[in-house]
């Protein structure tokens, strides 16, 4: 993919920090720009919508996904969990501009959380070399909150799911400024995944991977950072 072929979001600031309810309850987030995911590998639609929104604070970054769904459910229930094996929302984030480092951060719509610092040595002329993720980073002071539209856990009985992040910037190690800067761009992916039946998966992204594999970060689109 050609740098001018990568989706960019400018993302806009707001002047204090918003209120997570997981309903969009903040009046902020009228002020967020907004992206939608498509199928991940072929780039069309997708079977259900999934649109994010994105702002920013002089302490964090903002996202909420609005997940349209028929069937929400999980039952991993611990932190660092395998909860990109059922349905979960994913942020790919790569301040520092490095290809191979990034950190990884999942929610499920339980509310589960999923942290990791990912060492990534695949390539585009490489794609199925090998990656790590060191489990033991965690992203310090992040705050996030979830609603479900419906009943969880019983096929057919839900309407969808939102998820809310507030991602400080002091656990984002490697960007050039520390808040960013008006202008600054940060390398950056938006998944999701959802689950229709227990071992099936359907993948969503903002910048499609073409493969089904989420860590291919030269297909990452960026972030760029507006007043």
């Amino acid at each position: 993919m050609n740098e001018e072929e990568r989706p960019v979001v400018v993302c806009p600031a707001i002047s204090r920090e918003i209120e997570l309810t997981g309903r969009l309850e903040d009046p902020l987030w009228q002020r967020a720009a907004a992206i939608d995911l498509v199928d991940a590998v072929s780039g069309r639609p997708g079977r259900f919508s999934t649109s994010v929104r994105l702002t920013w604070s002089s302490k964090c970054l903002y996202a909420a996904f609005i997940c349209e769904d028929d069937y929400v459910w999980g039952d991993i229930m611990e932190h660092d969990g395998p909860i990109y094996d059922q349905e979960c929302v994913e942020i790919f984030v790569n301040p520092s501009g490095c290809p191979h480092t990034y950190f990884e951060i999942n929610l499920s719509p339980k509310n589960i959380l999923f942290d990791a610092c990912i060492l990534n040595d695949r390539t585009a002329l490489n794609p199925d070399g090998p990656f790590t993720g060191l489990h033991d980073w965690e992203a310090e002071g992040l705050r996030t909150a979830v609603s479900i539209q419906g009943i969880p856990d019983v096929p057919g009985k839900a309407r969808g799911w939102i998820a809310e992040y507030a991602l400080p910037f002091t656990a984002l190690y490697g960007a050039s400024h520390q808040p960013p800067l008006p202008g600054d761009l940060w390398r950056i992916n938006f998944y999701r995944i959802d689950s229709p039946r227990r071992g099936e998966q359907e993948l969503y992204a903002w910048s499609p991977v073409l493969r089904p594999s989420f860590h291919l970060p030269w297909r990452f689109g960026s972030l760029r950072f507006s007043a």
